[in-house]
């Protein structure tokens, strides 16, 4: 009898030490959100039309982060530098450059994996979700939102785990910004 709990105590021990389950490295990846680099093409959705951007996002946790425009050609090469005390536009094909100093309203920027980080730390629950097509779903509210941005969720590849569609809902639960990751994306 003694040999049976012995065995019984002993693999429950060693299935507990296992390495992370999936679920684990969803959450292990968002914890490592601070710092990265990619590319994003998104479909804002309004009720009268759909307009399609591409962006390239940069970040560092000491530095802030850093939105370029490549997409759609009209606005190109409009950048855009946020951090802790300032944000910076600038227009890089002609130069100009306009510096805000009260940055409080730019707070949660929803293109910004590392803010949504910030929030996802912040809840007192929060689901990972397994879908049928093997990718697993984050969900949070979005912090003082409004009608049009009421819902995040980052959807995460079902193989390495990192992030690969950004989608927002307003109220109504209807989606207002549809994003793609490009797979580049570097920490």
């Amino acid at each position: 009898m003694k040999r049976l709990v012995y065995v019984i105590f002993i693999s429950i021990f060693m299935t507990s030490c296992g390495g992370p389950n999936e679920y684990e490295q969803v959450h292990e990846n968002i914890i490592k959100l601070d710092s990265y680099c990619y590319e994003m093409e998104f479909c804002v959705i309004s009720n009268k039309n759909e307009n399609m951007y591409k962006i390239r996002v940069t970040a560092n946790a000491e530095d802030g982060y850093m939105v370029e425009i490549l997409e759609p050609e009209n606005i190109k090469r409009i950048v855009t530098r946020y951090n802790k005390d300032k944000t910076e536009q600038e227009n890089t094909s002609i130069q100009d450059k306009i510096t805000l100093v009260d940055t409080e309203k730019f707070d949660y920027n929803i293109l910004m994996l590392s803010n949504f980080k910030k929030v996802y730390m912040q809840q007192d629950k929060i689901e990972i979700n397994k879908q049928k097509d093997g990718t697993y779903k984050v969900e949070i509210s979005i912090p003082n939102g409004n009608y049009y941005f009421n819902k995040q969720e980052i959807i995460f590849d079902g193989q390495d785990k990192q992030p690969i569609i950004m989608n927002v809902y307003n109220e109504d639960g209807q989606k207002t910004i549809e994003g793609k990751v490009c797979k580049d994306n570097q920490r």
